[in-house]
């Protein structure tokens, strides 16, 4: 087809409705309504002389045609963005934008950045922390902080660690104290608590044969990085994921009295969006993510 006839709104909507196999969801991401987008695929049906969706009820199906066609307008498309990208926004390219829950941040990614910024110091890093689930629709960010057993549709991702928690202390805590011998022994400290994840030390509890356990005290904190601050602080007893206290525990500020851990299905995740556009230095992070945890496998 000549390209001065190419039907370009009608494959803009025909690209977006079949990404999403919703009529809906490609109005919503135009900006236009559903009737629009519905007009602009037939016309682009009416040009071609073949129909590409067929309705099923209230869903949409791609015929044989639409299958042949949508790759390779969505393909034609990114490489189009990537193109405006590279000389309308060139800072984005160089910009890595993170949105992460905190403790995650503090005490997973940050011990760690340094090594990927002495690598790329030529590039920009914005990190900032939420607990609120990120919406790559409307907000600026390339990746994002998932816990879960399984990524949600339409996120790629890489897991960095599986759920593993224990009870650590500061050494200063056992000072002048009784022994830590058994864990029945952890019921006359104060226990601290990440209010995120009320259940860890009734799980672990149950797991050291202590189901009906009732603490002498407890302290709960917004998050787990504030349990473990106050854990440093000899406070009392914290249940902390292993891999935040890792560094504690080599460095000898906070030990762990039972070898017991317990566990859940979830994991911890960096995703984003699978048909995203990205950029040099989204890929520079992602290689270097599989680095680092391919590197702390057992």
């Amino acid at each position: 087809m000549n390209r001065s006839h190419l039907p370009l709104a009608g494959l803009r909507a025909f690209e977006a409705a079949a990404r999403h196999l919703s009529v809906t969801k490609a109005a919503s991401e135009l900006c236009v309504t559903p009737g629009a987008v519905s007009q602009q695929v037939k016309l682009l049906e009416d040009v071609l002389g073949v129909a590409l969706i067929q309705r099923k009820g209230r869903t949409i199906e791609l015929t044989d045609a639409g299958q042949v066609l949508q790759p390779q307008v969505t393909q034609a498309l990114d490489m189009i963005s990537l193109a405006c990208d590279a000389i309308t926004r060139q800072p984005k390219l160089r910009t890595l934008r993170l949105t992460l829950l905190p403790t995650l941040a503090e005490k997973w990614l940050m011990p760690r950045l340094a090594r990927f910024h002495g690598a790329h110091p030529e590039l920009d890093i914005q990190m900032m922390t939420s607990f609120r689930p990120v919406q790559f629709d409307s907000d600026e960010v390339d990746m994002a902080s998932y816990v879960g057993t399984h990524l949600p549709p339409g996120i790629s991702g890489i897991r960095l660690f599986d759920d593993v928690f224990m009870p650590v202390c500061s050494p200063k805590l056992l000072e002048n104290r009784a022994p830590l011998e058994s864990p029945a022994d952890l019921l006359q400290f104060t226990l601290l608590h990440s209010v995120s994840r009320a259940d860890d030390w009734h799980q672990w509890l149950s797991l050291a044969g202590l189901p009906d356990a009732k603490p002498a005290h407890n302290l709960s904190f917004g998050n787990s990085s504030l349990s473990i601050r106050a854990a440093l602080d000899g406070m009392g007893v914290a249940m902390v994921q292993r891999v935040y206290a890792t560094a504690n525990l080599a460095d000898g500020s906070l030990v762990a009295p039972f070898a017991l851990t317990a566990s859940s299905s979830k994991g911890y995740f960096f995703g984003w969006p699978t048909n995203q556009p990205t950029g040099p230095a989204f890929e520079l992070f992602r290689a270097w993510l599989l680095e680092e945890v391919a590197a702390e496998q057992p």
